[in-house]
């Protein structure tokens, strides 16, 4: 019984630790931490996961990057060098100190 107990908790431990890129596609309903997509005016595509203390972006179908909230409000994320901001619905991409680019569903 034990042994069968030591399997099931190394199964969870494995899948629990399972990571989605965040370009794939969102689980549909259900699904607490959805992927939403973007085109930046600048051609820049996104893929977009917000998780609460950060959110998970995927440029260009690279390997999604993680970006601490930033403030109180949690409507921006940074890392220093790439920054997502989202105010009243508009979201908006920017690249260190270059002027951030307006994005768009799709």
């Amino acid at each position: 019984m034990l042994r069968k107990l030591s399997i099931a908790a190394a199964s969870v431990l494995m899948f629990a630790n399972f990571e989605h890129p965040a370009y794939a596609a969102s689980t549909g309903v259900g699904d607490p931490y959805p992927v939403s997509n973007y085109t930046c005016e600048d051609g820049t595509r996104l893929a977009v996961r917000l998780l609460g203390e950060y959110a998970s972006v995927s440029v260009n179908d690279a390997a999604a990057i993680d970006l601490p909230s930033m403030g109180p409000e949690g409507t921006t994320f940074s890392n220093g060098r790439q920054t997502l901001t989202i105010i009243q619905g508009r979201l908006s991409w920017g690249i260190g100190r270059a002027v951030p680019s307006g994005c768009s569903d799709g």
